[in-house]
């Protein structure tokens, strides 16, 4: 599903990320932790060719991300939903407008396609606001929008980018839920996250730590998180 081999990227002089070296098996579930400034979201970027790779090898769904080029780039999207840190959703268009997207460019008959929108926009909470402008929103729904608009078509992987860092506890665990329903249908998920609630969510999960740029080893990680919780304690 996924494979990365010694990616490294830079901004500028800083290293983002260095030697990044995983597999991801299909229907596998992966944390990626670590602090703000870790390379979480650099590395999520690169997995949808938001950032393009230019050291070591990758391949992401059957793509070689080192091959893509512009024309095979929406290919690629079609198999992976994405949740961003900053939502991007269309400020003026509906919560239904925004969800069905993905669906549209893919030419779904509008039957199928009003039918599993508002399925994912009820499971979300939001039926009431179907036709709202995004931009009357919570930025807690908004996020709730760019979920259901990762999930709506059905990807082979999703990737999320700290998905709940804008909810509160109980719809934290109600879209914990959906991601897990997905992911027992065979959907892989890498998410990013820094939140212990959201990883005890998934107990089985793979977990990948990163610190400037790097994973750590599962010995370093748990000594990184032992030396957080007694940070925490004090």
């Amino acid at each position: 599903m996924v494979e990365l081999t010694r990616v490294s990227h830079t901004f500028g002089s800083q290293w983002a990320l260095k030697d990044v070296s995983f597999k991801l098996e299909k229907g596998e579930f992966l944390f990626l932790t670590g602090h703000s400034g870790a390379g979480k979201s650099t590395l999520l970027k690169l997995l949808y060719g938001a950032i393009p790779l230019k050291r070591g090898r990758a391949t992401v769904c059957g793509f070689d991300m080192n091959r893509l080029g512009r024309r095979k780039l929406p290919l690629l999207r079609r198999r992976v939903g994405v949740v961003f840190q900053d939502f991007k959703v269309l400020p003026e268009r509906s919560v239904f407008d925004n969800v069905a997207m993905s669906l549209e460019v893919r030419g779904m008959a509008r039957q199928h396609l009003e039918r599993r929108v508002r399925a994912i926009v009820r499971a979300m909470g939001l039926e009431a606001k179907s036709y709202t402008p995004c931009q009357a929103l919570s930025g807690g729904e908004q996020q709730r929008v760019a979920i259901a608009r990762s999930m709506v078509a059905g990807p082979e992987l999703i990737l999320a980018d700290e998905p709940t860092g804008n909810l509160d506890f109980d719809l934290t665990m109600h879209l914990m839920d959906i991601f897990k329903q997905f992911h027992n249908y065979g959907t892989s998920v890498i998410m990013a996250t820094h939140s212990r609630e959201v990883l005890d969510c998934v107990p089985g999960a793979r977990k990948l730590h990163l610190e400037n740029g790097r994973i750590l080893e599962p010995e370093e990680a748990a000594a990184t998180e032992a030396a957080e919780a007694e940070k925490k304690a004090c």
